[in-house]
């Protein structure tokens, strides 16, 4: 009887295997899928001679391992069940380990060795690729630290060289490997999601005084070296210097009495406001964003009342056209003198420049 039982255990599992080969999959292993997924838009490359598998966050856990990807082969992931915001968009933070380490550190994963490290983002219809770099695992290692606010992805040797690595906001004593001791340097690029666009941005090291050299040490020496980025001399105030808004912000006031305002370009094209409304009734504020350039340029804009019947030309205070800058604040001030209600000389549009927006607090950090 129990021959029996196990002959039967063994077609059944043949079974199941077969099923799996003939629908072009293969089973899980330790709760690992190693299959592309066909609809999925993250393209992991590895490039080492070692199996790996790859975890969503900064922490490796059983219950975050996204699949596996082969030596040597290329693996598509599919997110859109992974994450709960995937219809909006967003990032997410990618930690790979050897399979062979994974097996051996099952139990406390938190204490695995980390070959790979990046970031990457997602959403409907975005692709994003990463490569895991057999230059960047191995016997060597060195210490990283990020003293800044927002997440760093490190390049080699120049700002727009290899990719080597990723440190999120205030990551300590980060641990990367390396293939050989050969010193090399390390270029920061500064990332972080802005609230405004949705969108992954990027602000590159400018030159060498912003890079750090590290020269990695074998992982059996207990005297490795620890580096500290943003690079000595760089604070949060110049890497926030850099950022900028892909739109000017235009708060209008509408200071005639009785009449909505509509706020045009070449009084043709109406603009909303941000509350979605297309006209400023009289005695109501509220900001328009107008897209731009970062130089600034005259978007003939003009102020219409009575049905469009008055056209007002937006200017300073002295009758000069202002250019309009992205990530700057305006001011936009509508009023009537009372001389003559029908005669558009009778009406003022005045704009003033505020300043560049502090837009710190519209990011948020990877």
């Amino acid at each position: 009887m129990k021959a029996l039982k196990k002959t039967t255990l063994m077609v059944i599992a043949m079974t199941v295997l077969s099923l799996f080969i003939s629908c072009g999959e293969t089973p899980e292993e330790d709760g690992i899928s190693w299959d592309s997924e066909p609809t999925g838009l993250l393209k992991i490359a590895n490039n080492t001679t070692k199996d790996m598998v790859v975890f969503n966050g900064q922490t490796p856990s059983v219950n975050t391992i996204l699949g596996g990807v082969r030596a040597g082969q290329n693996r598509t992931f599919d997110l859109s069940d992974d994450v709960d915001d995937y219809d909006v968009g967003g990032y997410l933070i990618l930690r790979a380990m050897e399979y062979d380490e994974f097996i051996a550190k099952k139990d406390n994963l938190a204490a695995a060795k980390i070959d790979f490290s990046a970031m990457a983002t997602y959403g409907p219809g975005k692709k994003y690729s990463a490569e895991i770099s057999p230059n960047y695992s191995g016997d060597y290692y060195y210490k990283v630290t990020n003293s800044g606010k927002i997440g760093i992805e490190l390049r080699k040797d120049s700002p727009d060289g290899e990719k080597i690595g990723y440190l999120p906001a205030l990551a300590t004593n980060y641990t990367l490997y390396a293939g050989s001791s050969d010193a090399l340097s390390i270029f920061p690029v500064y990332v972080y999601f802005s609230r405004a666009t949705g969108t992954v941005t990027t602000i590159k090291a400018k030159d060498h005084f912003d890079s750090v050299t590290v020269a990695p040490r074998p992982v059996t020496d207990a005297s490795v070296a620890h580096y500290e980025l943003p690079a000595q001399g760089i604070n949060w105030d110049d890497i926030v210097g850099e950022l900028t808004s892909p739109v000017a912000y235009v708060t209008c006031t509408n200071n005639v009495a009785n009449q909505a305002a509509y706020f045009t370009k070449a009084s043709t094209t109406v603009l909303k406001a941000q509350n979605n409304y297309d006209a400023l009734n009289s005695g109501e504020t509220n900001t328009f964003e107008i897209a731009s350039t970062d130089a600034g340029t005259d978007h003939n804009l003009i102020v219409t009342l009575y049905n469009k019947a008055i056209k007002v030309p937006v200017k300073d205070a002295d009758g000069n056209a202002v250019p309009i800058k992205n990530g700057y604040d305006y001011t936009l001030s509508i009023t009537y003198n009372g001389a003559g209600v029908q005669d558009s000389s009778n009406y003022s549009a005045v704009i003033t420049e505020v300043g560049k927006r502090d837009i710190s607090n519209e990011i948020e950090s990877l």
